[in-house]
């Protein structure tokens, strides 16, 4: 029998159209601002998140290098345009913000003729990017820019030190959040972390003497090897003094950046002290009394080298150093003496020019050291994996190793994200901390669960993930084995950390396991539903067991759960998760990738006591329901949220008032039974009345 629902008030959308005057105008503070119990707790994000505002700013940099004939990017977003805005009645603080449009084609805005110190009133919607939520203004591409007159200058830069954007390599939101958006001046700083490829985002990092580290994004035509370059830059060598650099603080995967901007944003100090790279030492593996040696790139552009030495510990002691020697070119080598069974060997390299000037590599040596262990037995993983510095790196990184293990997730389990996220296979070594690895490359194809293996390749960091990779051979010993057991772990504990940090490191590629969980964001990188709601959706929701978030990911094995990612999921995609659910317990594996730990569950098996409320274990809703959407009334989107009882075929459409039909936003879709929202934007209708309609399997 067909069922009928009576809406007793018709359900309508309410859709005002998109002219300038109808948004409110607010200031940049009004968006940026956070207090400071706020970002103790790690909210940062805008207040405004999600509305579409109008606001007055300063241009602080032109879209374009030359409007009318080469029309290049300054500062560079994808096909993007892209510039940034500074408030100058609130002064040095929360009065920075990045202004971008999703394309480079639509003119009718004239974002392509922004130029500095131009007054401008843009209008957009509020929302937050990447993994530690810069906060931005997309712009509405139907809505013009308001170009409001012209100051003599843009404002100088606000004078920070680098200690208020990190603490080391770790994120100071309390002290660096205010500055978001804004064109400050860094001085007496040290360049580190150089790079000179051409597809690096990162060219390189600066560092102050008390081991404080941000990055120096390239985004500006003018900082950059990519192929946007407006002219030929090199990255300052490592160890290069930096009388001053200039540039927008915005965020990275790493935490807060700089981006300098025009060619005189950075000045290179008069004294340039020794570049050291190129560390290498001359055995993979070493075993009891075999003496070491360690060689070295140093260069000094503005004289010669006179010194370099290796400073070295065995197992924390005192530090004892040994002298090197120019072996060839720039190339210095020292060796390390012997040393008994079971120790840990750390060391890095000094050098000295012929001015007096001294660098050393790493430059903070209290939180990172080249190391090796000393041992009179196989390496496993575990030696392999272990990081005591908290920067995430091993002993082993660049070097060649053989090690064995039993295989806890194949590539049918990790099938990757259908982009940048591989599949993936790892083997374990027992259930402790520090015991699992990623087998990279075509070797992990062949693996498959419970086989027991050892494999012979190259420790690479992938995506600051550690993986045997570049196999040049594989043994497999048995298959059908037991896997190890997941080990219980906290989320408070794991979720949230930065990279390297120990308490989360130990348990990269280990198979562990958590229990008594509520999924408290049914989306980690945006609002609900495909696409993120205008934000992102990348398939990733947030557990705790009350200690804290974790990232869970969705996306990628061959199980049931989604977070409604995409209109178009997967078949096997039956059950969606939503905030407030429960579950017994979640498995997987720990990974890492931009910029965060998450777990990685595998099979349906991986998920035990799935509940849509407490006390509540039904996975699917009762029967047919549609809601009233909400906000209404709306501008420029809204959410209509409708519930199915079985798999169905359906449709939802939007008709006016006269009940034309205005948009089909399903047309006849088998969609699987849940919840399910579709975010509808309204961009191209006009101001009115709009009801909607859905057809379910003889529902209406």
């Amino acid at each position: 029998m067909k069922k009928f629902l009576l809406i007793t008030s018709i359900i309508v959308l309410a859709f005002s159209s998109v002219y300038a005057q109808t948004y409110p105008t607010v200031s940049i503070r009004d968006i940026q601002f956070r207090s400071e119990v706020d970002l103790t707790a790690g909210n940062d994000a805008s207040s405004k998140l999600g509305d579409t505002v109008t606001v007055v700013g300063l241009v602080m940099v032109p879209t374009l290098d030359n409007p009318s004939t080469t029309r290049r990017p300054i500062m560079w977003a994808g096909g993007r345009w892209q510039t940034y805005l500074v408030d100058t009645a609130f002064g040095s603080e929360w009065a920075g913000l990045n202004i971008i449009q999703d394309d480079s084609v639509t003119q009718i805005t004239y974002m392509d003729l922004l130029d500095s110190a131009q007054v401008a009133a843009i209008t957009g919607v509020v929302s937050e990017y990447g993994s530690n939520r810069q906060t931005q203004i997309n712009v509405l591409r139907t809505v013009p820019v308001n170009f409001l007159g012209t100051k003599p200058a843009r404002p100088a830069p606000v004078t920070v030190q680098l200690s208020e954007f990190a603490n080391g390599t770790a994120m100071r939101l309390v002290t660096g959040e205010k500055y978001e958006g804004m064109y400050v001046e860094l001085r007496n700083v040290i360049a580190t972390d150089r790079s000179t490829s051409t597809s690096e985002a990162n060219p390189f990092a600066i560092v102050d003497l008390d081991g404080n580290k941000i990055q120096v994004h390239g985004q500006s035509a003018y900082f950059t090897k990519r192929a946007y370059k407006i002219r030929e830059w090199d990255p300052p060598l490592n160890g290069t003094a930096i009388d001053r650099i200039r540039g927008i603080i915005g965020t990275g995967a790493l935490g807060y950046v700089i981006r300098p901007i025009f060619p005189d944003d950075i000045t290179i100090g008069t004294i340039i002290p020794p570049a050291i790279s190129s560390i290498l030492r001359n055995q993979d593996v070493v075993g009891p009394g075999q003496a070491i040696q360690v060689s070295a790139q140093i260069l000094d552009i503005d004289g010669t080298i006179n010194s370099a030495k290796i400073k070295y510990r065995v197992n924390g002691g005192a530090l004892t150093e040994v002298n090197m020697t120019n072996t060839s070119g720039s190339i210095w080598s020292g060796t390390i003496p012997g040393v008994t069974d079971s120790a840990l060997v750390d060391y890095f390299i000094w050098a000295q020019d012929d001015g007096n000037n001294t660098s050393i590599n790493p430059i903070d040596t209290t939180r990172s050291r080249y190391f090796y262990l000393v041992l009179n037995r196989p390496l496993t993983i575990q030696d392999v994996q272990y990081s005591p510095f908290g920067n995430g790196l091993g002993g082993y990184v660049n070097y060649r190793v053989t090690l064995r293990g039993i295989v806890t997730a194949d590539t049918s389990d990790l099938r990757g994200d259908g982009g940048s996220i591989t599949r993936r296979s790892y083997i374990q070594n027992g259930t402790g901390p520090w015991s699992g690895i990623w087998v990279a490359g075509l070797t992990g194809d062949e693996l498959k669960k419970g086989d027991d293996i050892s494999v012979s390749g190259l420790i690479r960091e992938l995506f600051s993930h550690t993986a045997i990779d570049s196999v040049t051979s594989m043994t497999k010993h048995s298959s059908g084995n037991a896997l190890p057991a997941a080990q219980l772990q906290t989320t408070g504990e794991i979720g949230g950390k930065t990279k390297g940090t120990v308490s989360s490191e130990k348990w990269e590629g280990v198979l562990i396991k958590f229990n008594n969980l509520t999924v408290s964001n049914e989306n980690a990188d945006g609002n609900p539903g495909p696409g993120g709601g205008g934000n992102s959706n990348f398939g990733e929701i947030m557990i705790t067991d009350g200690s804290g978030d974790l990232r869970t990911e969705l996306q990628e094995g061959p199980n049931k759960y989604h977070n409604n990612w995409t209109a178009s999921l997967p078949l096997y995609k039956t059950t969606e998760v939503k905030t407030g659910n429960k579950f017994g317990s979640i498995t997987g594996i720990l990974y890492f990738s931009f910029s965060n730990y998450k777990l990685v569950p595998r099979t349906d098996a991986d998920f035990v006591g799935f509940s849509t409320s407490v006390g509540d274990n039904p996975e699917f809703p009762n029967e047919f329901s549609l809601k009233q959407n909400y906000p209404n009334p709306f501008n420029p989107s809204t959410v209509i949220e409708y519930s199915l009882p079985k798999s169905s075929n359906v449709s939802l459409k939007i008709y006016d008032v006269l009940g034309r039909e205005v948009v089909s936003l399903v047309n006849n879709e088998i969609q699987s039974a849940g919840v399910h929202k579709y975010f509808f934007n309204a961009n191209g209708l006009s101001s009115g009345i709009y009801l909607y309609k859905i057809t379910a399997d003889g529902f209406t």
